[in-house]
């Protein structure tokens, strides 16, 4: 089993070792990685989408696990390597 913490919504596993009272302990127990502040991880399929739809990860905590999430999304369009080079530094190129 996967644990990790949600930090600004982004997902952050447990490092192995893990750090706790000043030393590194490998392989930490569960109740090592719960008194961290660390929580169970469960993992879920990418549901079915339809033509012209992308499933997008995320996830949501409640008080005892983290649950991975799903939310569908239009498919962007195609961007060649000019366009992107114009949108990530602004203005034409």
């Amino acid at each position: 089993m996967n644990y990790a913490k949600l930090i600004d919504d982004e997902i952050v596993f447990a490092p192995n070792p893990v750090l706790a009272d000043g030393n590194y302990v490998g392989n930490p127990p569960e109740a090592l990685l719960a008194g961290l502040g660390y929580k169970p991880v469960t993992c879920t399929e990418p549901p079915e989408v339809e033509e012209g739809y992308i499933a997008v990860p995320g996830w949501e905590e409640t008080e005892e696990t983290i649950v991975q999430t799903w939310t569908m999304v239009e498919e962007p369009d195609e961007v060649d390597d000019q366009r992107a080079m114009e949108i990530l530094f602004g203005g034409e190129i």
